[in-house]
């Protein structure tokens, strides 16, 4: 692939391979073939060409075999590069910030906000969005219920840093009455 000394290097050609290996990999979880790559994501390489540069890559660290019949897989490296080099990000419109904000602001309840955030950040991405909240270092409980239920159980209703609402039910030894409660 005529590399220099620094094998970080890619020629355009194996940078695009990587940058379809790694996305198809992501994408279907299973390794990627050369024919894969030529047929079917529309490359103008024959699979031989394909297989070449694969094992170029290979050589150099970007991809891996799990064994020997099957096609590659991002290593590693190969995952670092295409972060590093091959992943382009674009830039959100300033609208689409404002509008971000402005949907995320309306929530009073943590959860409530966490909650619209993940269905943002899928939309945004077009993955599946996770998003929590950093623990807070002093929980107070400033409110506590309990409501009797059926089968000697009890519903606490926790209220925690004033806003928090959470709810446990605790399985007891005797039933209690709302009074006792």
């Amino acid at each position: 692939m005529g590399q220099d000394s620094n094998d970080d290097h890619l020629n355009d050609r194996a940078q695009h391979l990587l940058r379809l290996l790694v996305e198809h990999y992501i994408r279907d979880g299973q390794p990627v073939g050369s024919r894969t790559l030529s047929r079917d994501m529309g490359l103008q390489l024959s699979s031989a060409t394909v297989r070449n540069v694969m094992a170029d890559l290979e050589d150099l660290g970007f991809v891996a075999s799990p064994h020997t019949s099957a096609g590659r897989i991002p290593t590693d490296k190969g995952y670092r590069f295409f972060v590093d080099t091959l992943l382009k990000l674009r830039p959100l419109e300033s609208t689409a910030i404002v509008e971000m904000q402005r949907s995320l602001g309306q929530y009073g309840d943590p959860k409530a906000m966490v909650a619209a955030a993940s269905k943002l950040l899928s939309s945004v991405t077009q993955l599946a969005g996770v998003v929590t909240l950093p623990r807070q270092i002093h929980a107070a409980l400033t409110q506590i219920e309990f409501m009797p239920l059926a089968d000697n159980r009890v519903l606490a209703v926790l209220v925690v840093n004033g806003r928090e609402v959470q709810n446990r039910i605790l399985q007891l030894d005797r039933s209690f009455s709302a009074d006792e409660l």
